[in-house]
């Protein structure tokens, strides 16, 4: 195939969207960041634009096997997931922890906040989908230990990013979805992902009241529609949230 269809159908698979959007921004995330890059399997008798079709329909496959498996946090695992991390773990990777619920921002979007993006009463969310999601007063302290750790660091006045790592680089995602993962293990959860923190915070906005709409602005999502499949074969309870950490 020559190199301007070659070039066509990657930007068609560069572009491409599930049926309703379901976390697309998350999933193309953590594919980008497997350890091995995925390559194209070579066919001898299927032109690109095939394999291009075949690999866009197992995408939606798996985003729709995930929106219907991924399984939120209960509140009495949240609560000692969240509370646990405060203990355990350093000033950064507690509120690191802390945050992706409080937010139910993606791990892409976490790392990529900068200093200005995040104050005592929201984090603001640059991109395709700006917008401003508000945090609890519970989250303050941590938040406020955090940024006095922060500017005890050397050189961080010229550093825009809001999380640093220990050699005063921007924390990637792939860092976060370890950190969530592996320290879900060691407190007796093991399957938690950064992304179970998205859905508990998604399922638990549901839960205090609000309309499809607002959820799916909070959630970055691109419709009410793609909320209402995010949260497939879900039962939604009512209750007083967001949960104290």
């Amino acid at each position: 195939m020559n190199r301007a269809n070659r070039h066509r159908d990657q930007h068609a698979l560069s572009g491409a969207r599930g049926a309703v959007d379901i976390e697309g921004a998350a999933t193309a995330e953590e594919n980008l960041l497997k350890v091995r890059p995925q390559r194209w399997r070579k066919w001898p008798d299927a032109t690109l634009g095939v394999v291009v079709g075949g690999t866009l329909g197992e995408i939606r496959e798996r985003q729709e096997f995930e929106a219907e498996t991924l399984s939120p946090l209960s509140d009495d695992d949240l609560r000692g997931m969240l509370t646990a991390a405060i203990r355990l773990l350093s000033v950064r990777r507690a509120l690191l922890v802390n945050l992706m619920y409080y937010s139910g921002l993606r791990a892409a979007e976490v790392t990529a906040l900068d200093v200005g993006d995040v104050s005592a009463e929201a984090v603001t969310v640059r991109g395709r989908r700006r917008r401003t999601i508000p945090l609890p007063v519970e989250l303050r302290p941590l938040l406020e230990s955090y940024l006095r750790v922060r500017a005890e660091r050397p050189g961080v006045a010229e550093n825009p990013a809001f999380f640093i790592d220990a050699c005063g680089r921007r924390v990637p995602p792939a860092s976060v979805n370890g950190l969530v993962q592996t320290f879900g293990i060691l407190i007796g959860l093991p399957g938690v992902s950064a992304r179970t923190l998205r859905k508990t915070y998604a399922v638990n906005l549901l839960r205090t009241g609000i309309d499809l709409d607002e959820a799916a602005e909070l959630l970055g999502h691109a419709s009410s529609d793609a909320t209402r499949a995010y949260l497939a074969n879900r039962p939604i309870g009512r209750m007083s949230l967001p949960l104290s950490g």
